[in-house]
């Protein structure tokens, strides 16, 4: 039985609900006739049933069927993606849809190919810049990527409102965008225009109210992030009061699928950067089948020769596989992979894609509701609050999924608490609980009364009676059959420690798109 349709009967045994079965439609009869149940609509492998959850509750006692599920409704890959991180939630107001925690007065620079015109974002970019052309006089995306991150962060949804709403709506459907081009047609820029526009982003921090910057690209890490100057301006960044969202990157299994670890790109690299992991939702809200990607770049950072510089990344994962999103049309993504174009009902245009460019959109997006709900917390606390919050996924390790799956409402919730006591632990997701996963680490933080040197790995009252990780308390962190983190990594048979360009889902339009694979 459905998780759901379980709830259904333990709370409103009389509420009507519809229900699939399976079986010939013999069966189907028989069950309708048998105990009061009205046939809706017939399927050739069986039926949908209608009747009142107590009804159910006694055809679950029948040993003639195998399972009970409710008929849900389907949405838009975007409005998944919206859905089961919690964000959704969040929206509707006193003041009806979008009224409520919704990005609104915070302002995301989207570093990456540029933001073309599009309905779901035009009314909210507040400035562009080019680097890749200065003498441009418009607004452009020759390549398609930074449209579609933006929408994730940010889209309304406006073309592709249909009667039920719009299908793919951003994160943050109010906040305000900034959009700063260093990729040109190909998908490729300079280091040095992405540290310009970090740099532009600091010295105009109160002039647009910046608060977050979106970086979906990078490159494979080959030195210290103390020594990499791409790194080093996301440290300046968040210094200066700045969340700096980055993608791991797609480099998480080589063309004949071999895992690789240690494979998070430049600047995910640096302890600063809150950095993402693409997660698989497999286009359900429920989350109980979602699973970190085979592409998704593993940590852990630092030199594979000195273990002592080794530092767990990604901090999380979120959904980042088959998202819909803002398309430009003419650009290159959009010529070349016709087979992604997606088209709104309002006329809009979009595109599918996968990648932790994408899952660092979401993040982002989610980063701006947390700083609407609290503005006044740091990197670091914004960093906490999401990590603890988050879900730990089953099967998966450290270096795989960081601290767990991004749960916006939980993270907004402590944003809003005064200690963790007083924040909410678990919250509803597509009809199932979703609790938090007590784990955080990075710089220090004090929060409430509670306190955490590197990593919180404990109870909820933050004792951290499990595992401390910072300051020399804890040499090895097990984590089921999944890693042994100290003097060895154990993945499997075969272990690659990769800063080589291996491409990730070779099926992957973005990857396909991007051969450099630093995204």
């Amino acid at each position: 039985m459905s998780k759901g349709l379980d709830r259904q009967i333990q709370q409103a045994p009389s509420a009507t609900v519809n229900v699939i079965v399976d079986g010939p439609q013999s069966e189907v009869d028989r069950l309708a006739r048998t105990y009061g149940l009205q046939v809706v609509t017939r399927l050739d492998s069986g039926a949908r049933l209608s009747g009142t959850a107590a009804q159910f509750a006694q055809v679950a006692g029948d040993a003639a069927v195998n399972s009970l599920v409710e008929d849900e409704r389907v949405t838009g890959t975007m409005a998944v993606t919206t859905q089961a991180t919690g964000a959704s939630q969040l929206w509707k107001g006193r003041d009806g849809a979008f009224g409520g925690i919704t990005g609104r007065g915070v302002t995301v620079v989207v570093i990456d190919s540029g933001i073309a015109g599009h309905s779901d974002l035009d009314k909210r970019v507040m400035t562009w810049i080019d680097y890749v052309d200065p003498a441009t006089t418009v607004r452009v995306d020759t390549y398609g990527h930074g449209t579609h991150v933006a929408g994730i962060i940010a889209g309304s949804g406006a073309g592709s409102k249909g009667a039920a709403g719009g299908a793919y709506i951003g994160m943050a459907p109010a906040a305000n965008l900034i959009s700063i081009r260093v990729l040109g047609t190909d998908g490729s820029g300079l280091v040095s225009d992405v540290i310009k526009g970090i740099d532009w982003s600091i010295k105009n921090k109160y002039k647009f109210d910046i608060k977050v910057i979106n970086i979906s690209l990078g490159h494979p890490a080959t030195t210290s992030y103390k020594d990499d100057p791409l790194a080093k301006a996301v440290e300046r960044a968040v210094a200066n009061g700045i969340v700096v969202v980055c993608s791991a990157g797609n480099l998480g299994k080589t063309d004949d699928g071999t895992p690789i670890v240690g494979g998070i790109v430049s600047p995910g690299n640096t302890p600063g950067a809150l950095t993402v992991g693409s997660l698989n939702t497999h286009g359900t809200v429920a989350r109980s089948d979602d699973g970190v990607t085979t592409y998704s770049s593993r940590g852990p950072v630092g030199d594979p020769d000195v273990p002592s510089s080794w530092e767990i990344k990604p901090d999380l994962v979120a959904p980042g596989n088959a998202i819909v999103s803002a398309g430009a049309p003419g650009s290159y993504l959009w010529e070349n992979y016709p087979t992604q174009r997606v088209y709104g009902a309002s006329g809009g245009t979009y595109m599918m894609l996968s990648g932790s460019s994408m899952a660092a959109a979401v993040v982002t997006g989610a980063v701006a509701q947390i700083l609407q709900a609290n503005p006044r917390l740091t990197p670091a606390e914004v960093k906490f609050a999401l990590q603890f919050t988050a879900q730990h996924l089953n099967g998966f390790g450290l270096i795989e999924q960081g601290a767990g799956s991004l749960d916006v409402p939980l993270a907004v919730g402590m944003a809003t608490s005064r200690s963790l006591a007083d924040a909410p632990a678990s919250v509803e997701i597509g009809g199932e609980r979703v609790d938090e996963g007590h784990i955080a680490f990075g710089n220090t933080i004090i929060w409430g009364n509670a306190q955490a040197d590197t990593i919180i790995w404990g109870n909820r009252d933050a004792k951290a009676d499990t595992i401390i990780w910072g300051n020399a308390k804890a040499d090895t962190i097990i984590w089921g059959n999944t890693i042994i983190w100290g003097n060895t990594i154990i993945w499997g048979n075969t272990i690659i420690w990769g800063n080589d360009a291996v491409c990730g889902d070779p099926m992957n339009a973005e990857d396909a798109g991007q051969r450099g694979c630093g995204r």
